[in-house]
């Protein structure tokens, strides 16, 4: 795309290796808003966003009514892109990679528009063009949502454009740019406040002609898994996660949005004026003004397309640009994206691994052999694993809290591949591991569904066992058999020095008899 800088900027920081991180910051100049993200990036694509920062200026509003930006806007586009490059270099980036989207591409005075901006930064800004805006999209969704392994469609919605994309694997097999964007299409179709009904159905009327290309490239997939990125998808997404949350999760990436949800949503905020959409919770204020527009064309643009729900993603455009000038891989599979993800957490808080390797061992041991009792799946044993390799990053802030301060980190790690519910899951895990049964006065807990609650008990139990046969490491407790004999469950404990691990371990059982209702006992069978 750039070409790769990395080797050349990490050569110039001395006694770097090939696998050390670098600082660096992409400006996004977008339809709707100015936007910074400063990430610390490996070569093998693992980012840890350090800040954001974000201005609302409506580019593409004025350039979709005037055709081009009008000389105040570029004054305050110039002082904002001065300012993020300030912010970007006493935040230590090494590299900046400013890029512009829908709005320079349209706006008649694109020429000096890009001599202004190349003055004000030091560096020229890539005007990306609909291909490129998808594909560095694109990359950001794989790294960011665990992707099935049939075809699936992206829609990136910002303030100037609409990029759909048909992906499978690493490979975009169609794509498109449609001149849909929020911004573009509030300030052309809707002159009052609320939207009319007239004026929603030509919206509607426009968007289902326009997108017809996107239709017909999907159709041979029935009914598509979708994947919704962009700002203007994100406003979206905090509203239905407030509709469902008192308190909804730091983290939406992931969360499954549907498509009649959003189509209420959409008549919601179409039928309400900007001093009542101020008011609804979960609102991002700054696009107040541009969300009936939106809502309508993401709703329209899912629905022909035959969606009957699609997922947010939180990354996208600017983790593209990353990855792609880093020429870093992309996680192949889910289970990839996910192991990661955790790994990372667990290096980054300094996790001791043996000890983390052997609860997971004696977890997943107790899992696959008390199936019988809880009837569990998959789904529910990779979330036990992956508690059980990270259910001790807390101690690094107090080994006496470890369990509340570890769930709270996993809550807000922002953990990719993982959606609100599964991380929620987890953080319930890692948090009642010791201490008191799992309780609704723990907010993440309280919003799990009777299922899931019933389910995060049960694997709250087996943790605890696991827990307290693999505190001595690996050598104490060197395997585990359990035999089922009638509604007793008996685990015999092999190794070194068992005895303490059985002592600690038949403390921890009550919860997990409580959850299979079954009684466990504790047998020995020392080495040699």
């Amino acid at each position: 795309m750039w070409g790769c800088r990395f080797e050349r900027a990490t050569c110039r920081r001395r006694g770097i290796g090939p696998t050390s991180c670098m600082r660096c910051a992409v400006l996004d100049l977008g339809s709707t808003s100015f936007q910074l993200l400063v990430t610390d990036a490996t070569p093998e694509g693992a980012l840890t966003h350090v800040l954001r920062d974000r201005v609302i200026l409506n580019l593409g509003a004025e350039v979709a009514s005037s055709g081009r930006v009008p000389d105040d806007l570029l004054d305050r586009a110039l002082h904002t892109v001065a300012r993020f490059r300030d912010i970007a270099e006493r935040a230590g980036a090494e590299a900046i990679w400013p890029v512009a989207t829908s709005a320079f591409r349209d706006a008649a005075n694109q020429p000096w528009l890009s001599k202004a901006l190349r003055g004000a930064l030091g560096v020229p800004v890539r005007i990306l063009g609909g291909d490129e805006e998808v594909q560095c999209t694109v990359s950001g969704i794989r790294a960011s949502v665990a992707l099935p392994d049939e075809p699936w469609v992206a829609f990136d919605l910002g303030g100037g454009s609409l990029e759909i994309a048909l992906v499978q694997g690493a490979e975009i097999r169609w794509s498109g740019s449609f001149p849909l964007g929020a911004a573009r299409l509030a300030r052309t179709m809707v002159d009052h406040d609320p939207m009319t009904r007239p004026e929603r159905r030509e919206l509607r009327r426009l968007v289902k002609e326009t997108v017809a290309p996107a239709v017909a490239a999907c159709a041979p997939l029935g009914q598509p898994t979708c994947i919704v990125a962009g700002g203007t998808a994100g406003a979206l997404a905090r509203l239905l996660a407030a509709r469902r949350w008192p308190a909804p999760p730091t983290s939406l990436n992931q969360f499954s949005v549907g498509v009649d949800s959003l189509g209420e949503l959409a008549r919601a905020l179409g039928s309400s004026s900007l001093e009542e959409r101020l008011t609804m919770p979960g609102i991002d204020e700054r696009r107040a003004d541009l969300l009936p527009a939106g809502s309508v064309v993401l709703a329209t643009a899912l629905e022909q397309v035959g969606a009957s729900s699609a997922i947010h993603s939180e990354w996208g455009l600017r983790e593209g640009v990353v990855l792609r000038e880093l020429g870093a891989p992309i996680p192949t599979s889910p289970e990839q994206l996910r192991r990661g993800a955790v790994d990372r957490l667990a290096r980054a808080w300094s996790t001791d691994d043996g000890h983390s390797a052997a609860v997971r061992l004696h977890a997943d041991r107790l899992f696959d052999e008390t199936d019988a009792f809880h009837d569990l799946g998959g789904v529910e044993r990779e979330l036990l694993g992956s508690a059980a390799r990270i259910h001790d990053v807390g101690t690094r802030i107090s080994p006496d809290k470890h369990h509340k301060h570890g769930a709270y980190v996993v809550e807000h790690a922002g953990l990719r591949g993982f959606s609100p519910d599964e991380v929620a899951m987890m953080a319930c895990i890692i948090r009642f591991q010791r201490g008191s049964a799992p309780r609704a006065s723990y907010p993440p807990f309280a919003a799990l569904t009777a299922g899931e609650r019933e389910a995060c008990r049960t694997l709250v139990g087996i943790l605890r066992v696991a827990h307290a046969l693999g505190r001595g490491g690996a050598h104490d407790v060197t395997a585990i058999d359990i035999a089922r004999r009638g509604d007793e469950l008996e685990i015999t404990v092999e190794g070194e020095n068992p005895g303490g691990a059985i002592d600690d371990a038949a403390e921890q059982a009550p919860l997990l008899e409580r959850s299979l209702g079954c009684s466990i006992s504790f047998a020995v069978r020392r080495l040699g």
